[in-house]
Parts: C-alpha cells; structure tokens; sequence
C-alpha cells in the first residue's frame, strides 16, 4: 500500500503563506492497493487537487470513496472534483450510512436547499452508494478494510486496512479521552500493531479542556495510544485551522519528546502532497 494526503486540515481550509508546509486544505486520503486500486478517504477540499491530476491524465477514474462522516470539512471537495462531470467515471462510495446523503445535500437539490449550482442527478459520473464497510469487513482485491465507529458528534468512522500482513489504520475526528464514550481498549485493539497509524490530534494537551465533546485528540494522547497498541509510526493530522507551521512543527517536538525512547519509531505531521509507503 502506499498512502498520499491531498488534505490534512481540519474543520476548514486554511490557506496562506503559515501554511505551506503542511497544507491548508482539509481532509483527503488517497491510499493505492497494491493491485493499483485507487481508495479516497474523505472528501474535502484536498479532492480538487487530486481531481485535477486524474483530469490531466485523460484516463478514466474508477476508484473507492469512503466518508468517515458527514461534516462539511470532509465534504467541501466534491463539486470541484472534476471527475464528477465525466461519463467514464466510476465512483463506488461508502464508509458511514448517513455521509452520502450528506454527500448529495452538498448540491442542488431543485428545492432551493442545495448549497451548489448543479444538481446531484445532474452529474455525468456513475456513483453508487454500496453501504457494505459499516456493517464488516470490505474486501477488495484481496485487502480487507475494517470499520470502527469513534467518538464524534453525530458518529464518525475510522479504517484500518490489511494488506500482505501490513496494517495502515487511518482515525480522524475522535476523541480518544472522551468521558461515557467508547472505551480507550477498544481503540487499542483496533490499532494494535499497525505499520501506520494516522491519528487527528488537533489539540495541545492545555486546550482540550475547553474543547471536550467536540470531538478531536490531542498529541499526548495518540502518543500514548501508539505505546499501548505497539505501532511502528504515527502520523498526526486533521492540523487545527489557526495553527501555523511552526506551531504544528512545535507540537511535533512536543509530541516527540513525550515519545523519546518509545515506540513508535516515526513520529512526525501529516504534510499535504506526502506519500508514504506501508
């Protein structure tokens, strides 16, 4: 597998010169099998820019989308996805129940509700809601992808893929300290021994008291989620949108210190444009 983030902010685009080096568009994942299938997790701003080189390539795009929820930051990039507007698209989403109605309120919906000039049945790709991650394991050429649910308003899920024996686990939008809300063993199962993990820490350990139930992590905490799980590398992504590079590069030493002489081996932000091999 080999893993390419197109979006890394979190709850809206961030663009400007504090962001360069991380990125300023909120949350795409692309992950490519290693049969060359193309998976998209999320689909927010970061999508353009993915559309944008499929377009130049002039093939035509088949590939797996799936939404970890439906909040507008996760969204925001599908009607700039310049696929859509092409008949030899084929786009198979899935991921959590509610996201692709969600998915479809992004346009219009000929009420005057819709938040874009084209419809949704006015698009020329073929788009098909399979439903199938949610409910167990999604098999694709040979690559099982699970589901968990996580701690997030209104629900959210979180993916861990196996593929040859190797294990990339991608979480966003969680809350890992979350009081009554899904135990912390859980997560450490569901992570257990993974070559990658990507985790949303969006928040300093001093500011999560005034963020509780939002939803979101902080460094300290996946740090120690990847001790309990025993996971090779750590990626910290969905970057608050007020945090510049040089704070993100700060919460990494911070992040890194708490971590020194521990696992995990790598340490670092998610950068948009990254690729990562697994």
């Amino acid at each position: 597998m080999e893993v390419r983030f197109w979006g890394t902010r979190g709850s809206i685009p961030a663009p400007g010169p504090e962001t360069l080096e991380f990125g300023g568009n909120t949350t795409c994942v692309e992950v490519t099998l290693a049969s060359g299938r193309r998976v998209i997790i999320d689909a927010g701003t970061g999508l353009r820019l993915l559309g944008n080189e499929l377009q130049a390539r002039g093939e035509p795009v088949h590939l797996h989308l799936l939404l970890t929820h439906n909040h507008w930051d996760h969204l925001l990039g599908l009607p700039f996805f310049q696929p859509l507007y092409r008949e030899d698209t084929e786009i198979l989403v899935d991921g959590w129940p509610l996201a692709f109605q969600a998915m479809t309120r992004v346009f219009d919906d000929h009420m005057g509700d819709g938040f874009f000039p084209v419809a949704f049945d006015q698009l020329q790709a073929r788009i098909t809601f399979i439903n199938r991650v949610a409910r167990g394991p999604l098999v694709l050429d040979g690559v099982h992808i699970q589901a968990l649910p996580l701690n997030h308003p209104q629900g959210c899920l979180g993916f861990r893929f196996r593929e040859n024996g190797r294990g990339l686990v991608f979480i966003t939008d969680n809350e890992l300290g979350q009081k009554g809300g899904r135990p912390w063993q859980d997560f450490v199962h569901f992570v257990q021994g993974a070559d990658l993990l990507i985790h949303d820490a969006q928040y300093l350990p001093e500011e999560i008291e005034g963020h509780r139930g939002w939803g979101h992590s902080t460094f300290a905490e996946v740090v120690q989620l990847a001790r309990d799980a025993g996971v090779r590398r750590v990626l910290l992504t969905h970057h608050d949108p007020g945090r510049s590079d040089a704070q993100v590069q700060h919460l990494v030493a911070r992040a890194r210190e708490l971590a020194a002489g521990t696992a995990p081996e790598l340490l670092d932000a998610a950068r948009e444009g990254a690729v990562y091999p697994v």
